[in-house]
């Protein structure tokens, strides 16, 4: 047991170290620089994503809980009878018609890519903006949008902090590769023929 407790502090340290939580005299004015740039931006994106990524999760749930509901309410199942297709360039625009549960008789029309012959009896959604193939939107459509919507969020709030880290390490790459040749230049000189 001790020995397994022993490799994870051993690993704790190894990264505790290598992230710079250390007094390492041989660290460069550079390797801090560095160092406190990139513990501000992780702090930045740290601060700065749960509320924005809570707004936009809230926002995305609440529409689309709202849809479920008003879908669920105003649209219901049809078997309809396609009646006329139109196929102006590839797109068809399907008329059918269908008995509504009290007996009226309908017709609508909606378009597909999907072939559609004449006589052909289909399952449709009809409701106050029409008929569609479309069922009426599910809780996991709505959780899926949500889980997208996040993403995004922390996407597009971490993105340009791990970009600017990246250009920061760049640059301080170059400062540490110019000291490392003054280094050895001046390394050169003492030693020297």
């Amino acid at each position: 047991m001790r020995a397994r407790t022993g490799r994870w502090t051993a690993r704790i340290d190894r990264w505790r170290r290598s992230c710079g939580f250390d007094r390492n005299d041989l660290r460069r004015h550079v390797d801090r620089v560095q160092w406190r740039l990139g513990l501000l931006l992780l702090i930045v994106f740290l601060s700065a994503t749960p509320p924005l990524l809570a707004h936009a999760v809230q926002a995305a749930s609440g529409s689309g809980v709202r849809a479920e509901r008003q879908q669920a309410a105003t649209r219901h199942r049809v078997e309809a009878t396609i009646v006329k297709v139109q196929d102006p360039g590839g797109r068809r625009t399907v008329t059918v018609a269908w008995t509504e549960p009290d007996g009226t008789r309908r017709t609508g029309d909606y378009t597909t890519w999907r072939g559609a012959g004449v006589g052909e009896r289909l399952i449709l959604w009809a409701g106050p903006d029409g008929v569609s193939i479309t069922p009426p939107r599910r809780h996991a459509q709505t959780v899926i949008h949500t889980a997208v919507d996040g993403t995004g969020v922390v996407i597009a709030t971490g993105l340009p902090a791990l970009c600017l880290y990246w250009l920061v390490r760049a640059r301080c790459d170059r400062c540490r590769s110019r000291s490392w040749d003054a280094e050895w230049a001046r390394l050169d000189n003492r030693i020297g023929p």
